[in-house]
């Protein structure tokens, strides 16, 4: 059996082992120079593999889907998938790393593995057209090549620069699939001007929320980066793929109390610290440049001592501090994405195999369907997991 798999990343490469591990004749066809460009940078070059708190609610898009996947080949089945390429693995609370914290040495090891089972990598390779025939599929790339099973892992349209372009959106609709409109996800958010802007570059923890003037959207907690087009880090990574513009974030920097708790903090410090000016004693619980920020959101001079600040004043203080309004613009583009919202409909692939329900014989792993995770090793567990099924399929 001739398996052809477009797309040489992460569900590529482990589609490739698992098929040629099962006996077939497989080819890797990648348009860029080396597979795999992608793994490097994930998890800031540590490559989080998966994560042990691993369900579908971590994802986004058709959660049945996600945790049909789940079930066949979960964060305990990716960890022994690894352990058999010689690959041991660490858990540093629930998020799993390769032993020894290198993308590089994951990349490398599925590469060898792959080339000592017999798959052909072909590099520097673009995919132009497939037409599908009797017995299978003709792909033009330059030359004609001819497989039994075809595998899109093509990817997204996310981190551009690792070769990441959407062509396989185009390949997919060629053969008759939808594709839900690709957006950049797991992004920064781009927000209109505000007094937050002058804290770029502090980081903080805090919680992120996003409203569309109705409802809150989503939320999230954690190290919050200010920047001086918006805000960014995990929490809004987390919570990127459903802002839009003119909608509200807001940012509690105060997540672990509330509203009545804060008013008592800062209470308890501008009466203990009633000569001094707000601005510093505000220091002593933010950042300057955040307090600073803060203070001008409130419309407080900096330099007023803390005994002239009158109680309407300190209530409106809190209230910016639990509840920092901005307005959203837009997310940051593709090239500064982890990953792509949308990609190919799932309802037209089945979930115990990764088998195109229009085309026989067509499967498809990783991000080029419209499944996406939040941080921490969700997106990666999902293009192994699918890659291992479709792979598995593909012999």
């Amino acid at each position: 059996m001739k398996t052809i798999i477009i797309g040489g990343g992460a569900s590529g490469l482990v589609a490739a082992i698992t098929a040629a591990r099962n006996g077939a004749n497989v080819t890797i066809l990648e348009k860029e120079n080396k597979p795999g460009k992608k793994i490097l940078v994930t998890g800031n070059g540590k490559c989080n593999i998966t994560n042990t708190n691993m369900d579908e609610t971590k994802y986004y898009g058709d959660r049945s889907f996600v945790k049909a996947v789940l079930n066949r080949f979960g964060y305990k089945e990716t960890i022994t998938f690894f352990e058999s390429c010689g690959i041991f693995t660490k858990n540093k609370n629930g998020y799993i790393y390769p032993a020894g914290e290198q993308a590089a040495t994951v990349l490398n090891r599925l590469r060898e593995i792959a080339i000592n089972l017999g798959v052909k990598i072909k590099t520097n390779n673009t995919v132009e057209e497939i037409h599908i025939t009797e017995n299978g599929f003709e792909i033009l790339s330059g030359i004609r090549l001819y497989c039994d099973k075809l595998i899109l892992a093509t990817g997204g349209c996310a981190a551009s620069n690792t070769g990441s372009d959407g062509s396989g959106y185009v390949l997919a609709k060629s053969l008759g699939h939808r594709i839900a409109t690709p957006k950049p996800a797991l992004t920064g958010v781009i927000c209109e001007k505000s007094p937050l802007n002058k804290a770029s570059g502090v980081r903080v923890m805090a919680k992120v929320s996003l409203n569309n003037n109705k409802s809150i959207l989503g939320n999230d907690f954690g190290e919050l980066q200010i920047t001086d087009y918006g805000i960014s880090g995990i929490p809004v990574f987390n919570i990127s793929r459903l802002a839009e513009n003119g909608m509200k974030a807001y940012i509690d920097f105060q997540p672990d109390i509330d509203l009545c708790d804060v008013n008592n903090k800062i209470s308890f410090l501008f009466k203990n610290c009633s000569a001094m000016s707000v601005l510093i004693t505000l220091t002593g619980l933010f950042h300057e440049k955040l307090s600073m920020a803060l203070l001008e959101q409130s419309d407080i001079n900096k330099n007023q001592k803390c005994s002239e600040i009158s109680s309407a004043q300190i209530n409106n203080l809190c209230n910016v501090i639990k509840k920092f309004p901005l307005t959203v613009k837009t997310v940051r583009g593709f090239e500064n994405a982890q990953v792509t919202k949308g990609g190919v409909d799932v309802k037209e692939i089945d979930c115990k195999t990764m088998e195109s329900k229009i085309v026989k014989n067509l499967y498809f792993a990783g991000e080029i369907m419209d499944i996406d995770g939040i941080c921490g090793g969700y997106n990666l567990q999902f293009a192994w997991a699918t890659g291992a099924i479709a792979g598995g399929n593909c012999f």
